[in-house]
């Protein structure tokens, strides 16, 4: 955390505070409603997605997988359980890896798990030291994103895929539309290029890219609709004020959602070897 800026500290500690939280029984049952899991996570990545993902990777018990901004451990655990593939999780925000820790006792695969505090600009491993990679709306996120995708680079092994999902501004809008898009999406979701662009130049080649928008839609149709349900039993839990600011921000979220200024994108890509 030494070189993160003030803005991505204050980030990760709301990160921490959300893992804290997501324990609770309510929030379990919201995030199984709205995503189709049950891990305590951080991304908008459903079940079917994370299927998804395990396939475009082509996961095996042979394979070594790393999840970066792995969080409470969604979607890592759930592709090492299906798959047998050996899982290292990577993270800065303490309590959600614990918990991941903790899960993947819970599902009996804590023999094939690892744990590991870590930005994802600055990983500690070798070069070329895993068959795949994945990370859920990371990037979006992060200030660093090209520091980010050279890393992931490095760790890869030739032969090996990197899968993500990111949720990013659509080119092209007005200044009151992007700033709409802006004030409604993660904290870090500005790029100063296309990230078809930036992952070539950080040493990727595109081999898949499938628009995830009308899905990212659905789900935040069905976060609100879970809230609703669980109103009252999110008041209790995080009082009134920060329920009805919840609900009220997923609301926006949509709107813009709905009019297109905002997309969600699952790339799938290999190391580019020229």
């Amino acid at each position: 955390m030494a070189n993160c800026t003030k803005a991505e500290r204050e980030q990760i500690a709301k990160f921490n505070n959300f893992y804290q939280l997501s324990t609770h029984d309510v929030l379990r049952r919201i995030e199984k409603y709205t995503c189709g899991c049950c891990y305590g996570g951080n991304s908008w990545t459903t079940e079917k997605q994370a299927i998804l993902m395990g396939q475009k990777l082509g996961l095996s018990p042979r394979s070594s997988l790393i999840d970066i901004g792995a969080g409470a451990g969604w979607p890592g655990l759930y592709l090492s359980s299906i798959s047998g593939c050996s899982l290292t999780l990577v993270d800065l925000p303490e309590t959600g890896l614990k918990l991941a820790a903790n899960r993947s006792i819970q599902d009996k695969i804590s023999e094939r798990v690892t744990t590991i505090i870590a930005d994802a600009a600055e990983l500690p491993f070798e070069d070329q030291s895993f068959d795949a990679l994945s990370h859920s709306d990371l990037l979006c996120c992060l200030f660093s994103k090209e520091k980010v995708l050279i890393e992931c680079r490095r760790i890869i092994r030739e032969q090996g895929k990197m899968v993500f999902s990111v949720i990013y501004i659509t080119p092209g809008l007005d200044k009151i539309d992007y700033e709409r898009a802006v004030l409604n999406s993660p904290n870090f979701i500005q790029t100063d290029g296309e990230y078809e662009t930036m992952l070539r130049e950080c040493g990727w080649h595109i081999d898949d890219q499938i628009d995830l928008s009308k899905e990212y839609q659905e789900t935040c149709r069905l976060q609100i609709e879970a809230d609703d349900l669980h109103q009252q039993e999110l008041i209790k839990l995080l009082g009134e004020k920060q329920a009805l600011d919840r609900m009220s921000n997923w609301k926006s979220k949509l709107e813009v959602i709905k009019e297109g200024l905002v997309k969600r994108d699952l790339f799938v890509c290999s190391p580019n070897t020229l």
